[in-house]
């Protein structure tokens, strides 16, 4: 067996054992009491803040944020292959939640945070893995491991403190994340050359993206009883398949900003979170992300305007 193959089984493996462990911890009922919550909270006293903070490193805004500073600055195509991950990662872990059925800790018990969904595996725990893992594995630097798994490790036990997630949630998110991780590693290269071969090109898939997204938003909200609605990875799965294709058919802007002034550069990405923010955050303010469609609605703008309208201008004035 070749060094290629061997790499291939040693995934596969890992893969296999993550699933094991996934199903080991879901039956131990002392992973599923607020022990470990109130533990943390002792030796931890008076940070509710700071774990506040460290809760959003495995959030929406910080994504969004990231995902946008490499579109628009740094690597267009890496971004857009990090949010595909993403996205898929938040697929997954919707329907792991809907399959496992867990319940959160009581509301009583949160502190400066809210959450209206399905416990098991913690959608923190889990995105921040591949979020963090991704970009570990795309730099390659040591510094850039030790910085991962330190916010990975952090923000689990962040949504332990803040009471909204047992440990039982947040190992099973790191194993869910580890498993999509190894799989992309497995599947990367054999889907690129695929792609390559068949001709395949952004139009394509963002045509199969764009019926994908709605025939699992409506199926899902009508045959699935669920309290916890899709409309966040179908809006950003509908947001990046349009505007992936219309920015690079219309717009195709030129990401490296080494290229420019520092200082426009600079005003490209500051002035663009600034009006990225302001707009999503508006958008929370006519949409309720309770409601599905809205939700999916809310998110799809937002990528939108990120994707296609905001490089759009940075264009036509030049920075």
């Amino acid at each position: 067996m070749d060094q290629k193959n061997k790499l291939i089984w040693i995934k596969i493996t890992s893969i296999i054992i993550c699933v094991i462990l996934i199903s080991i911890l879901l039956i131990i009922p002392i992973l599923y009491d607020f022990w470990w919550n109130e533990w943390l909270r002792d030796i931890f006293p008076g940070t509710d803040y700071i774990w506040r903070f460290i809760t959003e490193f495995g959030g929406t805004y910080v994504y969004y944020g990231m995902f946008f500073i490499f579109y628009w600055g740094i690597n267009k195509q890496y971004a857009k292959s990090l949010f595909r991950v993403y996205v898929g990662s938040n697929f997954v872990n919707f329907y792991s939640k809907a399959l496992i059925n867990r319940g959160r800790p009581d509301e009583s018990l949160w502190i400066l945070i809210g959450a209206g969904h399905l416990s098991t595996p913690s959608g923190h725990a889990m995105s921040s893995s591949v979020w963090w893992g991704y970009i570990a594995i795309y730099l390659k630097k040591w510094w850039m491991w030790v910085t991962s798994i330190i916010i990975i490790i952090l923000v689990g036990l962040s949504r332990n403190y803040l009471g909204v997630h047992w440990l039982g949630d947040v190992l099973t998110g790191w194993l869910f994340g580890m498993i999509i991780l190894l799989l992309v590693l497995i599947l990367r290269n054999p889907i690129y050359s695929f792609l390559e071969k068949k001709a395949i090109n952004q139009g394509v898939l963002s045509i199969c993206g764009i019926i994908l997204a709605i025939i699992i938003l409506i199926l899902t909200e009508i045959l699935y009883n669920s309290t916890y609605n899709i409309g966040t990875p179908c809006g950003q799965l509908l947001g990046m398949s349009i505007g992936f294709y219309v920015e690079q058919k219309y717009i195709n802007f030129n990401e490296n900003i080494r290229e420019k002034k520092w200082w426009k550069g600079l005003i490209r990405l500051i002035l663009g979170l600034i009006l990225i923010l302001c707009f999503f955050m508006g958008l929370d303010l006519f949409l309720s992300s309770s409601v599905f469609w809205q939700n999916t609605l809310m998110h799809m703008l937002t990528l939108l305007f990120g994707i296609v309208f905001w490089p759009l201008i940075f264009q036509k004035i030049n920075i």
